[in-house]
């Protein structure tokens, strides 16, 4: 009897190893970041616009963060304006991409920024 006990406490100890490495090992991985050169083009885009962004998207200066980088669709924010959305899934999960970029309602006038053209992922710009 003492054999068996022994056996399963040794089972016991090799499996709670086994999750305590792999809880560390999702504790390391690193949450993705924006494309640098997409938040540079989206923050000048912004700029001209004399716009800001949403702190319900942009945590802590990381854009592709927040409910722009939910599963949700935006019309569940309809007053979050200007807002975008990201893909995150690049890279092994560590690059986001700005995919959708709304600015609605805000009087934005003047010359479409060329800076857009650096927003390569962007399949969806919404203003009216």
């Amino acid at each position: 009897m003492q054999s068996c006990s022994g056996t399963v406490v040794s089972w016991l100890l090799v499996v709670l190893a086994f999750f305590s490495w792999q809880i560390a090992v999702a504790q390391t991985q690193q949450a993705p970041k924006t494309d640098p050169a997409e938040v540079a083009a989206l923050n000048r885009i912004l700029g001209r616009w004399g716009l800001k962004s949403s702190p319900e998207w942009n945590i802590s200066g990381e854009p592709c963060s927040g409910f722009a980088s939910d599963g949700t669709d935006w019309d569940y924010y309809p007053n979050i304006n200007p807002f975008i959305k990201c893909v995150c899934s690049y890279v092994n999960n560590t690059v986001c991409h700005i995919t959708r970029l709304r600015v609605t309602k805000l009087d934005v006038v003047g010359q479409i920024p060329s800076e857009l053209q650096n927003l390569t992922y962007l399949v969806d710009l919404y203003g009216t």
